[in-house]
């Protein structure tokens, strides 16, 4: 790797990390650029394999987590698609209510989530729900929403300064 495609891929890895919190694909165009690593004259498939791998482990830990904190606190498995549907749309169209960049977007999110696992549970459910069952319900959701993306904030700093450790050592 020469120099200029070694500072190119550590700025690249960095500016994916940064898309992380908005929802974007970072953890997946940062192992895609692993890519880069597999030409040449020594070619290691490691760097691939551990941020593909990465990128898996944090994606399933951010759609999976609101739902089974949910389910936890009592929701059926309406209030879990439901946490999970909110979480995907709440990230996108909520994300005005916070205008803080990352905040806004984890916020709406969090917010998505309570409503659409307490949304769902009161509509698909035939079980007689309270509204304390239902906010507690909401409240566990959206506490694993935040919990699963930090996860994949996490995931995404350790493949970020992976790549860049991987990056300085293949040129110097």
């Amino acid at each position: 790797m020469d120099i200029a495609l070694a500072i190119f891929s550590i700025v690249w890895v960095w500016i994916c990390f940064l898309m992380i919190p908005f929802g974007l694909p970072g953890n997946w165009l940062m192992a895609a650029s692993a890519l880069l690593a597999i030409y040449g004259e020594e070619a290691s498939y490691t760097p691939l394999i551990l941020l593909l791998s990465a990128a898996t482990i944090a994606e399933l830990f951010e759609a999976l987590l609101g739902g089974k904190m949910a389910q936890s606190a009592g929701a059926s498995k309406a209030g879990m698609v439901g946490s999970f549907l909110g979480a995907l749309l709440g990230g996108f169209f909520l994300t005005f209510l916070v205008p803080i960049p990352i905040v806004g977007t984890v916020a709406g999110a969090c917010l998505g989530a309570f409503l659409g696992a307490v949304l769902f549970e009161a509509l698909f459910t035939e079980r007689n729900a309270d509204s304390k069952n239902l906010a507690h319900i909401g409240l566990a959701a959206a506490t694993g929403v935040l919990f699963g993306r930090l996860m994949k904030v996490t995931f995404g700093a350790v493949g970020a300064i992976y790549w860049t450790i991987v990056a300085v050592e293949a040129y110097f």
